[in-house]
């Protein structure tokens, strides 16, 4: 038996989907990610082949009018192998992304840089919108305001995960139709882990935005704090990472544990020695940005 307020959570989540989809949101979502996703591998695979030729070139051999088939073989050489271990400067961490297909690690790459991105353009006013029109007023007679907003912020990772997999979909189609040196089920595989983690990864980002939209009574005003909040995020968790040291520079350690970008490397590997922490604490920020607009939120005047 479903006790009876998470039944009432799982009830606006349901509504926040059946809302999304009635307006199309949740069609432009999709759209904006596959996209951006398709056209990002695109213009990667693009870029991969005319790197492939000039390095064809250079060794004095003919162009070769096929994708993937140097950069496949690159991928195995013991030199190159070499040369990435040196440049990582953590050997465990290099042999992990070289057993990633090269497209695999492209997505996941770009699913970690655009995703926060994605989730405050279209998630950052879901909370203001309603304020701003007061639907809210009758929602209030059904639910309290806390069992809205989690089920406000359920709904939206629901729809954040089933954006991300479409994506990975989107780009896994796009190497198999124009790449002929493909490895479709490692790929694939890669793409699925990378997506279920880039998804922990933006749930801190959907915290963030939905406690902003907590305390702004327009959408545009909760999207333009939004993005303010997702660029300090990120030179917070650059300057702290840069002062970092010993002593009383220990206390920028701190600073940079509360930003999520702190914890992104450790989703780049396989184990869950290092995974499953980093995505506990990410889930834990989520829901602390999430509290911290709630806190506010619980006392306002609607």
């Amino acid at each position: 038996m479903i006790p009876v307020s998470l039944r009432a959570v799982l009830v606006v989540a349901g509504n926040e989907l059946a809302d999304s989809i009635r307006s199309r949101r949740v069609l432009v979502m999709v759209f904006l990610y596959l996209a951006g996703s398709v056209a990002a591998t695109v213009i990667f695979l693009h870029v991969l082949h005319g790197m492939e030729n000039q390095l064809v070139e250079g060794l004095g051999l003919s162009s070769s009018a096929k994708t993937g088939g140097v950069t496949s073989t690159l991928w195995k050489s013991s030199t190159f192998r070499q040369m990435l271990v040196s440049l990582i400067g953590d050997k465990d961490l290099a042999q992990r992304l070289l057993s990633i297909p090269p497209l695999g690690l492209f997505y996941a790459w770009l699913s970690f840089a655009f995703a926060p991105v994605l989730v405050m353009l279209t998630s950052a006013t879901r909370v203001s919108e309603e304020i701003s029109i007061g639907s809210i007023r009758y929602v209030s007679f059904r639910v309290s305001r806390l069992q809205w907003i989690l089920g406000k912020f359920a709904g939206q990772s629901l729809q954040l995960l089933g954006a991300l997999l479409l994506s990975a979909f989107g780009a896994w189609l796009t190497g198999l139709c124009r790449m002929h040196y493909f490895e479709p089920m490692e790929t694939a595989s890669a793409m699925l882990v990378f997506s279920f983690k880039a998804w922990i990864y933006a749930l801190a980002f959907l915290g963030l935005a939905t406690a902003i939209s907590q305390l702004c009574a327009t959408p545009n005003l909760a999207l333009a704090m939004g993005f303010l909040a997702l660029i300090a995020m990120s030179i917070l968790s650059g300057v702290s990472e840069y002062f970092a040291g010993d002593g009383l520079k220990r206390l920028w350690d701190i600073v940079n544990v509360l930003t999520p970008q702190a914890h992104r490397m450790d989703l780049w590997w396989n184990s869950w020695a290092r995974v499953g922490p980093a995505a506990f604490f990410l889930i834990i920020l989520s829901q602390a940005f999430l509290f911290a607009g709630y806190a506010r939120f619980s006392r306002r005047d609607l």
